[in-house]
């Protein structure tokens, strides 16, 4: 069957929407996305007026053609990652944990190749955007987890659309955390089917406020389309995967499926009935120190989220295994980051959010067993988020094109031949809060068995005092107990110099593009926008912090704007409040709004432009003011 009537498929639990005609649109704003054209099935998959509008014209060919290349993309192989959240190093049975049962993972982890010294960033976003792009994510904007510093930058090539431009089919299930609006959603950076979740997390300020924290039948996205859903969240996103995967193995067309968890992250009120059940009874004291019941009851939770997920892992293998799908599938699983909690990490000292093995080390094990020796160990190379784009586009006959300048490299020869010498290179992990990167904050260089750590932490956003480099010998002293940089001067200094090197390099990507990326207001792509602290430029998300929104209006239009007041969980009666909504300098003032606390303004004209969208709740008095929590512009 040919792939152009493959992107126009529709059926009643899978739809395959010609969403290429949004990267289209991107590329236009983006010079940058046109590398894509390089792919050799570059344009295969795409809409007949995307390839007759394309800056330069495709070749003609007949059918007998282009079906000689469908067959040819049958032949390539299909490809999984499997990402959960705030899982650590030391939460699978394999890594030595007596408690949590990942029976799945664990057998996955054994007929894989493991590569032993494997890094992520510390945080979700910095990882995600990494792995999409195979780029460090200081290149990409994306530095942080909130306040609009979490979105990436547009002219970003992901990895979904390096594969969606070769005819491959893409889906994304879970959390995505690269941006809620146009153009910077799933859909519009190269997967063509989508079921997510907005910002973080489900029960974060980016979700509908009547979701309440729900992990079980949760309000979703169902690409772009809000979406109510039935069942446990983990649950949603592996059958929708396995649905996806199903219907693209039926047309002959290889796929990509994303299937990223929001699990184990919290919040915790949530979780498998059952399995809290189950460990409820377990002894955890391997795995936990001290005496503290609400630690207790939360890393139960957790364990409880992790077993589901490692259940759904089960599934997912059990269906390629009667599909037929199981040996030219490339099955990849790594963590976003370290344990959301303090708890047994193997020998690693740290969790999440720090630069010390705990918080930066995540097993990597890949699976495709027609290729693969099963059970190898791969320890004397180090890798990291940026090198699985690289990888993946080797696998899939694509090469890895100086254009898309990764910063990673392809493990696939190393992976395929353990045994052949593969060059080292350092790798340096930096991350903090804040809206730019600040030199010598909370960062490690990985080099051979040294790494030099700067641990300053990564809630600060300034530098209050400077932190002494230390360094580690990880052949001997992988836990990180012995700073040996007083004797080793010499290796301090070869550590800082490449640090600085590095910084220079990724601090020039952004030099005339620096800022948050706007969100581009268009009524053809994106109707009704929603607004959310996700995404609002400001210093925090508590009831003192009050921002903006940098928008980018594509046309001058009309809108009716709905301005929403925080949930019960604040514990504010806004009634009689009044709502003054600014747009650019324009102000406009509600009528004391009732027991609802929602403010329409009808009917609002806003010119063509870059702008800032502000709203606030004043009391009567004029003395206390109360920022919006979500923005719903519709256009008229």
């Amino acid at each position: 069957m040919h792939i152009l009537a493959l992107t126009a498929v529709i059926s009643s639990d899978i739809v395959y929407s010609e969403n290429m005609n949004a990267l289209k649109s991107i590329m236009q704003l983006s010079p940058y996305k046109i590398i894509l054209g390089i792919c050799p099935l570059a344009f295969a998959a795409l809409p007949v007026s995307a390839q007759t509008e394309a800056p330069i014209e495709a070749e003609r060919e007949t059918a007998e053609e282009l079906d000689k290349r469908v067959d040819g993309l049958q032949t390539l192989p299909n490809v999984i990652i499997i990402m959960t959240d705030d899982q650590g190093w030391g939460d699978f049975g394999v890594h030595g944990n007596k408690v949590i049962e990942t029976p799945n993972l664990d057998a996955m982890s054994k007929r894989s190749v493991s590569w032993e010294n494997f890094y992520v960033s510390p945080v979700c976003t910095p990882t995600r955007a990494s792995l999409m792009t195979g780029r460090y994510n200081q290149r990409t904007k994306a530095l942080d987890t909130y306040l609009g510093r979490a979105m990436m930058a547009t002219d970003e090539v992901t990895i979904a659309e390096a594969l969606n431009g070769a005819g491959y089919a893409t889906g994304i299930f879970g959390k995505w955390h690269l941006g809620d609006n146009y153009p910077m959603r799933p859909s519009d950076q190269g997967f063509e089917y989508s079921l997510v979740h907005r910002g973080g997390g489900l029960g974060q300020p980016s979700d509908p406020i009547c979701n309440d924290s729900r992990y079980t039948n949760p309000i979703l996205f169902r690409n772009n389309k809000e979406v109510q859903t039935k069942g446990y969240c983990t649950d949603i996103y592996f059958d929708e995967a396995i649905k996806f995967i199903t219907k693209s193995s039926e047309y002959q067309r290889p796929f990509f499926a994303y299937i990223a968890t929001n699990a184990p992250h919290g919040p915790f009120n949530d979780v498998p009935a059952d399995l809290l059940e189950h460990y409820k009874s377990k002894d955890f004291s391997s795995i936990l120190k001290g005496d503290n019941p609400k630690e207790l009851d939360k890393v139960q939770r957790v364990a409880a989220m992790i077993t589901n997920a490692d259940q759904n892992v089960g599934k997912l293998f059990k269906m390629l295994e009667e599909k037929k799908l199981i040996g030219n599938t490339l099955v990849i699983y790594l963590n976003d980051n370290g344990p959301n909690t303090t708890r047994f990490n193997g020998v690693f000292k740290g969790k999440k959010a720090d630069v010390f093995e705990g918080g930066v080390r995540s097993p990597l094990w890949i699976h495709w067993p027609s290729k693969l020796k099963a059970g190898t160990k791969i320890t004397s190379n180090n890798a990291a988020h940026i090198d699985i784009m690289p990888t993946i586009m080797e696998a899939c006959e694509m090469g890895t094109p100086d254009a898309f300048e990764f910063d990673g490299r392809s493990l696939l020869a190393k992976t395929l031949d353990p045994a052949l010498e593969m060059e080292t290179r350092p790798i340096v992990i930096q991350c903090h809060r804040g809206a730019t990167m600040v030199k010598n904050r909370h960062f490690m260089v990985r080099d051979g068995k040294w790494k030099l750590v700067c641990d300053s932490g990564f809630d600060s956003t300034t530098i209050k005092k400077e932190i002494p480099f230390a360094l580690y010998d990880l052949s001997t002293d992988p836990g990180e107990t012995k700073d040996v940089a007083g004797e080793n001067a010499s290796e301090v200094q070869r550590l800082t110099a490449i640090y600085n090197t590095w910084y220079d390099d990724v601090s020039k990507t952004r030099i005339r593009d620096k800022g948050t990326p706007y969100i581009l207001v268009d009524r053809a792509e994106e109707n009704p926008i929603v607004l959310t602290w996700q995404d609002r430029i400001s210093n925090g998300w508590t009831l003192k912090d009050n921002g903006f929104w940098k928008v980018f209006f594509q046309n001058e239009t009309m809108v009716d704007v709905r301005v929403l007041a925080v949930p019960e969980k604040y514990e504010q009666d806004l009634k009689g409040y009044t709502v003054v909504l600014q747009i650019g300098k324009t102000e406009y003032k509600s009528e004391p709004v009732g027991a609802q606390q929602i403010a329409v303004f009808q009917s609002v004209v806003v010119p063509k432009g870059k702008t800032q969208l502000q709203a606030k709740y004043v009391s009567p008095d004029g003395d206390k003011e109360i920022p919006a929590y979500q923005l719903r512009v519709m256009h008229r």
